[in-house]
């Protein structure tokens, strides 16, 4: 096995054959969890990316960003607005590869048809200091490049809670919106494994990797690509592949084109990237929805993961621990907290923000997620990751409900889904009977009571139907036999 400084000169991939033009466009294809106000329909032919209004000199100072976001562009000279715009207008066609951490600096590898790598490093001191952004295409002003440009949107689209999509944000000099804070600590906060997973980008760890090392992200995802064309469910696909993975040197698998393509989709993020692309709104890897409740997911498990002899005590971040790259992050009960809120409100904002209504399949894929991340709070209960600290933050369930007098987690947001969740009312029905012995506040328990009333009236009429034609014409000619 090579030593680890030689694994890393090879970060650069491998050259594959020539990418079309239409493949490399679709390369750029924003990632799902970046599009939770997609709408399936494009029938309209309007882009992702705003029409040309966005950026006609009449209205030079709010853009569309590719990933939705807007930016107000009032406090840019006009070089960098024009920049910026001509950025979001015709966006670099770019796939991220791998990230990782390195001291103070995070590092994206990116492809755009040749390998560009961008670093974010700390700033170097004072309350004032600007942050250390770089490209390895070396720019020669000192405006920000379209890569920074681009990544960092991709990064914001990531790492945003609570914003009102409406309104735009307001865009630096350094090429990122001041919403952002420093990008770095940005970063740190959210977490890199959590950022990761959304952007599609495995983390390097040199300390750590070996031949044979799984990414298990890149392993589920792969299972969802693959699912997709037998338009099966991702969990009932090729378990004998699936459920005990294993990384070894045979790519080419004897009478079994499944497997083979599963291994190339782990060796080789541009063929990973270009499958990705051509995926399909209503495809498990575009599931919003499913996205988010992986990320719930990933973020229980690094809780989890805390050890409790180890936990080192910061007044700014809380308690530390070590990440997949060998570096300390904060990881307690308040990390995990905003997370699931954040997680919560990308919901609601995706609920109340569609120009459509969801359809009863992303209905009931969001209830789904709401319920998992009740239940895993709920789950949470008594889990003390340290001593001497406030009650409210020994456990998940203390902190977003025992503790919260006034608060509505998770039922609000299934009360504006009553078909789809009537659905889970039995699930419902036995968080109730378990939260009961833990200490509620009443008026938690009396909303939750009132939707369980809801439901149950919900549930005794015609559920969630599949959806027919409209039209008699528009239906598919029955296979004759």
């Amino acid at each position: 096995m090579s030593v680890p400084v030689s694994r890393l000169s090879r970060l650069s991939l491998e050259e594959m054959p020539p990418m079309t033009r239409s493949s490399a466009r679709a390369a750029s294809r924003a990632t799902p969890v970046q599009a939770l106000d997609h709408s399936n329909s494009s029938s309209d032919g309007e882009s992702d990316y705003g029409n040309a209004s966005d950026y006609d000199d009449d209205e030079p100072t709010t853009v569309k960003s590719p990933t939705r976001l807007l930016y107000n562009l009032d406090q840019l000279s006009e070089p960098r607005r024009v920049a910026v715009r001509d950025t979001f207008k015709e966006p670099p066609i770019i796939a991220l590869q791998r990230c990782r951490r390195i001291g103070n600096t995070y590092a994206f590898q990116m492809t755009e048809l040749v390998t560009r790598s961008v670093r974010i490093r700390a700033p170097d001191g004072g309350d004032g200091a600007s942050p250390r952004l770089s490209c390895s295409c070396e720019q020669e002003d000192r405006a920000p490049c379209r890569h920074l440009v681009w990544l960092l949107d991709q990064l914001l689209k990531e790492t945003l809670y609570h914003h009102d999509g409406s309104k735009p944000l307001r865009m630096t000099d350094h090429g990122y919106a001041e919403e952002m804070g420093d990008p770095f600590q940005n970063i740190s906060d959210f977490h890199l494994d959590v950022l990761a997973d959304g952007l599609h980008c495995q983390v390097v760890n040199p300390e750590l990797y070996s031949e044979d090392e799984l990414d298990y992200h890149r392993v589920l995802e792969a299972r969802e690509l693959l699912a997709s064309v037998y338009s099966k469910p991702p969990e009932e696909f090729r378990p004998d592949i699936f459920n005990h993975p294993v990384m070894d040197e045979d790519v080419l698998k004897n009478s079994d084109l499944d497997c083979t393509v599963f291994r190339m989709l782990l060796d080789n993020p541009h063929l990973f990237h270009y499958f990705l692309s051509l995926s399909r709104p209503s495809d498990p890897i575009d599931n919003v929805f499913r996205k988010l409740s992986q990320r719930v997911d990933r973020v229980l498990r690094e809780l989890n993961a805390l050890p409790f002899a180890t936990t080192v005590s910061s007044p700014i971040s809380g308690h530390h621990s070590s990440d997949s790259t060998g570096q300390k992050v904060p990881r307690d009960i308040a990390w995990a907290a905003r997370h699931l809120l954040g997680i919560v409100g990308l919901i609601r904002s995706s609920i109340y923000t569609r120009d459509r209504p969801l359809k009863s399949s992303e209905a009931l894929s969001a209830v789904h997620t709401l319920v998992h991340i009740l239940a895993s709070v709920v789950d949470h209960n008594g889990r003390d990751t340290s001593t001497g600290v406030a009650h409210n933050d020994s456990s998940l369930y203390s902190r977003l409900i025992g503790d919260c007098r006034e608060a509505d987690f998770v039922i609000a947001e299934l009360g504006l889904l009553p078909e789809a969740a009537s659905h889970v009312v039995d699930r419902l029905e036995a968080i109730s009977e378990r939260i009961g012995p833990l200490g509620v506040p009443v008026a938690y328990m009396e909303k939750f009571n009132n939707l369980l009333r809801r439901l149950r009236t919900s549930s005794t009429s015609v559920g969630i139907k599949r959806q027919l034609p409209q039209k008699e014409n528009d239906r598919e000619p029955k296979r004759m036999k």
